[in-house]
């Protein structure tokens, strides 16, 4: 919902100045009597401020999991006969909620709107993959174990925010309108795998605990946003309008554990 900040005091004022006339004409002469006067002309011309509230969905980096490196890492161990699951790839499907403030200017002319708007939005956009493997670790004095291990992803979007331009077509208190600009977004993502040894054949000190990782960071991240959208002014200075934007955000955070990589994007 948007309040609007337009002309609209000079307009209510010409009316009822209009008003008094046709009354005082009529109460003189009937035959005098004002015409009436023009209904006033609505305009997105103005200053506008509001609050937003939505729903997103995106896809963030995807981390490749890599378990044949990892029997590398024990000591004495004979590399071409130690196994390991294939290598895979965990992709994050992100959503979750966003809701905060806009605000922006309109010109009108004819049934052309341009404009330029500013928004930011804290967010609960996120979510996690996990993936698990095997591997056996083959040593050269003969004996083997094996493990299993667990690798979780997660991503999250905390807040956002875009400064776009806004190319619109109105027909009176409607208004349809393409919109584009710069987006930004704090983004943080984590790594983190753990390790469970299934056979005591040749256990090792410090196995499977040296195995385990764990990576985190956090930054903003800056692309693009395009998208369109429609207004309805229900009233003066308030209108309602549902919008729908894709970010691009460019490239995203990079980590690295043990036996996975989550590159940037």
């Amino acid at each position: 919902m948007t309040s609007r900040a337009s002309d609209l005091l000079p307009a209510a004022l010409a009316l009822g100045l209009a008003a008094l006339c046709a009354t005082e004409a009529t109460a003189a002469d009937i035959a005098l009597k004002a015409p009436p006067a023009p209904l006033p002309v609505f305009s997105w011309t103005g200053f506008y401020a509001g609050v937003h509230a939505g729903y997103g969905t995106g896809d963030g980096n995807s981390a490749r999991v890599d378990p044949g490196v990892l029997p590398a890492l024990f000591p004495g161990v004979n590399n071409l006969t130690s196994t390991a699951s294939a290598p895979f790839t965990l992709g994050v499907d992100q959503s979750g909620w966003l809701g905060g403030l806009q605000a922006g200017y309109n010109w009108q002319t004819g049934h052309m709107v341009v404009g330029v708007e500013a928004d930011v939005s804290a967010a609960g956009i996120g979510g996690r993959a996990s993936g698990s493997y095997a591997f056996r670790p083959v040593f050269l004095v003969g004996d083997f174990d094996n493990y299993t291990g667990t690798v979780t992803v997660t991503q999250d979007i905390d807040y956002l925010g875009t400064l776009r331009g806004r190319l619109g077509y109105a027909s009176n208190n409607w208004l349809v309108y393409a919109t584009g600009g710069l987006a930004w977004a704090h983004v943080k993502a984590s790594l983190d795998s753990t390790h469970l040894r299934l056979t005591n054949n040749f256990p090792m000190p410090g196995f499977p605990g040296a195995l385990n990782g764990h990576a985190s960071a956090s930054g903003y991240n800056i692309g693009y946003a395009v998208g369109g959208g429609g207004e309805w002014s229900f009233a003066p200075r308030w209108s309602l309008k549902a919008e729908y934007l894709y970010l691009n955000l460019g490239r995203q955070l990079s980590l690295s554990i043990p036996a996975t990589s989550m590159p940037a994007q």
